[in-house]
């Protein structure tokens, strides 16, 4: 496993700037993440908390990190690891050891996990608030060991309050740093090496399931640690399923094919959207569409600059795509566009895919977001959607993928080389 992304000073810094935030009523307990069961003896593929991550650069299951801020205006980080166990190394690889663990993230303080019940009971004296979050986007989710955790400890300690971390955290995670922005544009280079490959060898017959193994052969060769989603490889009428990810039917000549991926990278991954006709070549109806979706791209990038909320841009979104739709007859009324674009033309991107955020805070330079406007017209069996990744800069943006082909004379240019 490959425990290092970033110096300890990116970590050193981030917790510096949630400890800004902290009042000496409060403590922040983070936890990594447990190793969650597939099904029998086997696990699921593991990764860590992103929260957990950004503070502590740690890559390891059942890990757990508190700060609390001191009177004497000093701060304790305590980082909590599993006890090294021999038995548990054969089967399954070397542990984190504290050396590891303080030279990744620059805490000072590293305790094997079984002192963390009473260190917290310590710690948390004379506190009033403990900020810390389990995921919390879908209702009936499974309860895991870190829901339970906090459970026992909000009636072992009925007066502590607990506070969502994301307060804190999101405003933090909302701009990114050099070396954030870095390692999506390495995320990119591999997404964009992969749809290449794609394109150079896509043609009728093939599966969807070819065409998504080439691309995770090139993310696996290239470093990547995991897909960043599910990916989406879907031909003809598929591609007007938003989530369609079973890969699992035949591509037809005249048909196109939609691609929705990304490949995780040093824990970012790239979120880009292509389209290709599957035997080289746009009909014309199908150019017509791809040329209006991607007319919407290029015009809301032009749009982008500090300064706007998200809510303001799904509105100036809607604005470009009805007056686009419109023009192009896909629709008679612009309000109405949703009936064929079905989806808002963006989100959030870093650490999650699906970034945290809010839609009523104006972007700074440094915020990461995607660009995807799409057509789906079920009845002709046509799904366009094409993604791209930008950083909003002081001017306005720089577009991350540019150079991965999104021109039709350039996919036909490429593709005819096969």
């Amino acid at each position: 496993m490959d425990r290092v992304s970033f110096s300890s000073e990116f970590y050193i810094e981030n917790r510096k700037a949630l400890i800004k935030n902290l009042g000496m009523d409060s403590l922040v307990f983070i936890q990594s993440a447990p190793q969650m069961v597939r099904n029998s003896d086997i696990p699921h593929s593991w990764r860590p908390d992103s929260n957990f991550f950004y503070f502590t650069g740690i890559k390891f299951p059942d890990c757990s990190l508190l700060i609390v801020p001191q009177e004497n205006g000093e701060v304790e980080e305590i980082l909590f690891i599993p006890a090294i166990n021999p038995e548990r190394e054969k089967w399954n690889g070397k542990m984190l050891s504290k050396e590891e663990a303080k030279e990744i993230s620059g805490i000072k303080k590293v305790q094997t996990s079984d002192t963390l019940i009473p260190t917290i009971f310590r710690m948390q004296k004379w506190r009033e608030y403990m900020y810390c979050e389990v995921n919390e986007e879908f209702s009936y989710q499974a309860l895991s060991p870190q829901h339970l955790l906090l459970e026992e400890l909000g009636r072992r300690l009925p007066g502590l309050q607990l506070k969502k971390l994301t307060l804190l955290s999101t405003p933090l995670r909302l701009t990114k740093k050099l070396e954030e922005i870095q390692s999506i544009k390495s995320s990119l280079a591999v997404i964009e090496t992969a749809l290449r490959a794609v394109m150079k060898k896509l043609k009728p017959g093939m599966m969807e399931y070819q065409v998504e193994a080439e691309i995770v052969y090139h993310y696996l060769n290239n470093r990547c640690e995991r897909q960043g989603f599910e990916l989406i490889a879907a031909g003809g009428k598929n591609a007007t399923v938003l989530h369609y990810i079973e890969n699992k039917d035949q591509l037809n000549d005249g048909d196109l094919i939609l691609i929705d991926t990304g490949g995780e990278l040093n824990m970012y991954c790239g979120d880009i959207t292509r389209v290709f006709p599957i035997n080289g070549k746009f009909n014309n109806r199908q150019r017509q569409c791809y040329q209006t979706v991607l007319d919407v791209n290029q015009a809301f990038i032009k749009e982008l600059k500090p300064g706007y909320t998200w809510k303001q841009l799904y509105e100036k979104a809607g604005e470009i795509i009805g007056e686009i739709y419109a023009k192009n007859g896909f629709i008679e009324d612009p309000k109405k566009h949703q009936e064929v674009s079905f989806h808002r033309i963006g989100h959030y991107l870093g650490l999650d895919v699906h970034d945290v955020g809010r839609l009523d805070v104006p972007m700074v330079p440094g915020t990461v977001i995607t660009v995807e406007p799409g057509l789906y017209l079920p009845d002709e069996g046509i799904g366009i959607r094409i993604e791209d990744d930008v950083v909003i800069t002081e001017n306005g943006v720089e577009v991350l993928s540019d150079s991965i082909p999104r021109e039709i004379d350039e996919i036909e240019e490429i593709m005819s080389k096969r």
